[in-house]
């Protein structure tokens, strides 16, 4: 048993680990870890890799910041993505063991300010954190969809609006009925379309948008109708509303959703996610949609998964804080932001704690 850093002569095993595993998701794929180092920049990529009898039964991505309080480890950076241990069956508490000593080593021969894994929301087996012993923890709620299986009895779209709460269920013919074209494209003006609309979502409620260069990468990297998909909503020509989503093994990643103010009332963007689900269940043979993580003081946004039939899958953050309170002490929020873009560094009422 040994541990292997993650090299291209690994990739048919990483790939079969990948394909085997039970909690293994979009992020942990070989084509996420391309785009992040795309997007990440000044940042390093460590892929441990446990291997026994020339197999990799288990694996720990990691990406690494340096920045002026020291390395930050994280598996894995950039808005919420999953990371942590993936493993196959046969995975034990040894070859865990074995993985969090390469880590330790890892973080003691740095000058490292923080390392977080996060859970996949299939993780059962919490028993594999424990071990890592972190002294900090961030909970999230993941919220997830089973799409239906088809039946020759019901019709998948009735099969789909018995799923949602009445309100959405309501949205969705409101859009439908309110004249959009829609339809889904992997064009270069489409991404650009998306971002443009994101990007004023974001900036009208102060938020702070993704970068072009994150959209440019996902056209760079992943294959479109295979990876991912943009459905689009037109009026009159135009798009008011559009839906990224990426596709992974079984599950649907709902990544980018977009919708100019002053069509949101029409319902655009609930057409497309019906549309888009109902694609996901007959042509793609999905069986699970994943909404991403919610925070939990997040209710309204909590609220609006719910109502399209998700059921609650939550996952932690597991944050070991390896530099001594004092390195913080002039610390700032902003400063860790800035510092370490796209990386989770510390809970922010760490911070205000010390």
């Amino acid at each position: 048993m040994i541990i292997q850093e993650y090299s291209d002569e690994l990739e048919e095993q990483y790939e079969q680990l990948l394909s085997n595993s039970q909690v293994s998701m979009f992020n942990h794929s070989l084509k996420y870890k391309i785009f992040l180092k795309k997007i990440l920049t000044y940042s390093e990529d460590r892929y441990l890799c446990c291997i026994e009898k020339d197999k990799i039964i288990a694996a720990l991505p990691l990406f690494i910041k340096n920045g002026p309080y020291g390395r930050v480890v994280n598996s894995l950076p950039f808005f919420g993505s999953h990371g942590g241990f993936v493993y196959r069956d046969e995975f034990t508490a040894e070859h865990c063991a074995l993985l969090l000593k390469e880590l330790d080593s890892l973080m003691q021969s740095n000058d490292t300010l923080s390392c977080t894994l996060i859970e996949s929301p299939f993780e059962n087996n919490k028993s594999f954190y424990q071990l890592f012993n972190g002294n900090l923890s961030d909970n999230r709620i993941g919220q997830i969809t089973p799409l239906p299986k088809q039946d020759i009895k019901t019709r998948p779209d009735e099969q789909l609006l018995s799923l949602y709460h009445q309100k959405t269920r309501n949205m969705v013919r409101k859009g439908l009925k309110s004249g959009f074209e829609i339809a889904h494209d992997g064009s270069l003006e489409t991404l650009q379309a998306l971002y443009s609309i994101h990007k004023q979502n974001i900036e009208s409620i102060g938020g702070q948008a993704k970068l072009w260069n994150v959209f440019e990468s996902i056209y760079e990297v992943f294959d479109y109708d295979t990876d991912y998909r943009i459905y689009t909503a037109r009026k009159d020509g135009k798009i008011v509303s559009a839906l990224l989503l990426f596709y992974f093994k079984n599950t649907v990643e709902y990544f980018t959703p977009a919708t100019l103010e002053e069509y949101r009332s029409e319902q655009p963007l609930s057409a497309l996610i019906y549309n888009a689900m109902l694609d996901a269940v007959v042509g793609k043979k999905m069986h699970f949609w994943n909404w991403g993580g919610t925070w939990l003081n997040q209710t309204g946004v909590y609220q609006f998964k719910s109502r399209w039939g998700t059921e609650d899958y939550p996952y932690r953050y597991h944050i070991k804080m390896v530099a001594t309170p004092d390195k913080l002490n002039q610390a700032t929020k902003n400063d860790l932001l800035s510092s370490y873009a796209n990386f989770y560094t510390i809970p922010f009422d760490y911070i205000s704690s010390i």
